[in-house]
């Protein structure tokens, strides 16, 4: 789905929810929401979401309609299910972990070089925005930012993890890897 420079959010989205299960870190399902326009807008196809899901390993239920990436997804080395709909105001990627918390994360793309034009600040503003606007908060919620594992988003995430309201709040601030390894837990 990414090349070696960039990492889509859908991306960024899908290898947490991975990481999680993989790691047995949630219960399934683990929902990922996608906003359509990420994947094709007018008859451009932005990524290859169904590809990239079994490039991983996962493979959607021969229930759900055909043609569509939306649905649930299996592996058979991963127990448990990613469920990835396009329903907006539940968080990118949420899930019901084994401590007893609720994961919402807010996934933002990104350059995994150091961009000229300093993006990373702005999206990662953006998520944290986001987060601190949630109409509605599951008991126990663990919100999160989730970023590609980039040079300046790994400069940032590193700094940002100490600043004294991110940490009142709770926030964590995720770095996702192409490799699949998840920082900041």
């Amino acid at each position: 789905m990414s090349n070696t420079n960039k990492m889509p959010e859908a991306e960024v989205s899908i290898r947490l929810a991975h990481f999680l299960l993989l790691n047995q870190m949630a219960v399934s399902p683990v929902r990922v929401a996608i906003d359509g326009a990420q994947v094709k807008t007018d008859e451009r196809i932005h990524s290859q979401l169904e590809s990239f899901m079994n490039s991983l390993g996962w493979v959607k239920s021969q229930s759900q309609e055909s043609g569509s990436w939306r649905g649930r997804y299996t592996n058979q080395n991963v127990q448990g299910v990613i469920e990835i709909h396009s329903s907006s105001g539940q968080g990118d990627v949420s899930a019901q972990l084994n401590s007893g918390q609720t994961l919402i994360a807010e996934s933002k793309k990104g350059s995994m070089m150091r961009s000229k034009s300093s993006e990373e600040y702005p999206l990662m503003r953006e998520a944290i925005g986001q987060l601190m606007t949630i109409d509605s908060l599951p008991d126990n919620p663990l919100l999160s930012v989730a970023v590609p594992h980039g040079e300046k988003f790994i400069i940032l995430a590193e700094r940002w993890r100490k600043a004294p309201l991110i940490q009142q709040a709770g926030i964590k601030i995720l770095t996702i890897a192409q490799t699949g390894e998840v920082y900041g837990f």
